[in-house]
């Protein structure tokens, strides 16, 4: 009778420690904070960097923001001009501080969206963003410009600058090199999206229960008795 019925008895479960239950739940918190957050925003958390191709075709879409606005500021300025009848040499100069002004709004496009959110339109549209190579968090003006700095020499010769990217983990080329950044993944959520990942988030809320843990492992020695 004695040994059919401790045939019959379960294997005693082995109760988790409170360092364990620690883990399994920080680590719940962290993924959820990442999907509401972004894995920017989260210390310790995995970042994702974006490959060449991905930032090439934001890029893409920001020479046509800035070519579109740049035409339209044109097509004012021309039609300005020709209602005025302005002469040749007061022509040349207006082309002139136009070519000035559009190189100023070019840079500055990109250093304000930089040192801004860190996502211009293209990399908004790609769900990408630059942000600082230690901590993850948004740059500043200074470091925006030598980001600017790094984008145009990396075009010499023949983008070479960019081509290293392909040749480290983090896809860092020399513009990320001058303004000591990365490029990570940034996904934008729509606010069914956001409203999900907020209850996830709170569902996965961290509270004490080694008081629970200790008692089961008493009930467990208990019973073997």
């Amino acid at each position: 009778m004695t040994s059919a019925a401790s045939s019959n008895e379960q294997p005693p479960i082995e109760a988790q420690t409170p360092s364990e239950l620690d883990t399994a739940t920080n680590r719940a918190q962290v993924e959820a904070a990442v999907r509401l957050r972004g894995s920017a925003a989260v210390k310790g958390a995995p970042q994702r960097y974006v490959g060449l191709v991905t930032r090439l075709l934001g890029f893409v879409v920001d020479v046509l923001v800035i070519n579109l606005v740049a035409a339209f500021s044109w097509a004012v300025v021309a039609l300005t001009m020709s209602a005025l009848n302005v002469p040749d040499k007061v022509d040349s100069a207006i082309v002139g501080i136009m070519g000035i002004l559009y190189l100023i709004w070019a840079g500055g496009y990109f250093v304000a969206f930089w040192s801004g959110t860190g996502q211009t339109p293209g990399a908004r549209a790609l769900e990408f963003r630059v942000v600082d190579a230690e901590d993850g968090k948004p740059i500043k003006l200074g470091r925006a410009l030598a980001r600017l700095a790094g984008m145009l020499l990396g075009a010499l010769p023949f983008f070479a600058g960019y081509i290293v990217g392909l040749f480290n983990a983090r896809c860092r080329c020399l513009l990320d090199v001058f303004g000591d950044t990365v490029v990570i993944d940034a996904p934008v959520y729509t606010v069914a999206d956001r409203r999900r990942m907020a209850r996830e988030a709170t569902t996965s809320q961290y509270t004490p229960r080694h008081s629970a843990v200790e008692q089961r492992i008493k009930s467990d020695s208990s019973d073997a008795f």
